[in-house]
């Protein structure tokens, strides 16, 4: 049987951030985060979505990732989700207007 510890990105990513990018004065770009975990950008957005559904303040701007420091800080990046979600949702409706369907 491996008795080899078993390496938990997830967790270890949030603890680097919450260790070393706290609040949005201190963001982690995605190539710096590429770099030190090894993993392409599509796999720290990945690690965000997943942490940030599990209810972990990793929030996000133009300048890249940090852990909230505070409440206004996460309230900045759920109004920069809800823009996305809002422009995703436009782009849909114009391509099932133009189809006519919605499958």
């Amino acid at each position: 049987m491996d008795k080899t510890p078993q390496f938990n990105i997830e967790e270890t990513f949030c603890e680097y951030l919450s260790k070393y990018y706290r609040g949005s004065n201190n963001p982690a770009s995605s190539k710096t985060l590429e770099a030190v975990f090894h993993v392409k950008g599509s796999e720290i957005r990945r690690i965000v979505n997943s942490l940030r559904s599990k209810g972990e303040p990793i929030c996000s701007d133009y300048d890249g990732y940090f852990y909230a420091d505070n409440q206004h800080e996460i309230n900045a990046t759920i109004a920069q989700l809800t823009s996305r979600i809002q422009k995703i949702a436009k782009a849909r409706d114009g391509l099932v207007n133009r189809t006519g369907k919605d499958d």
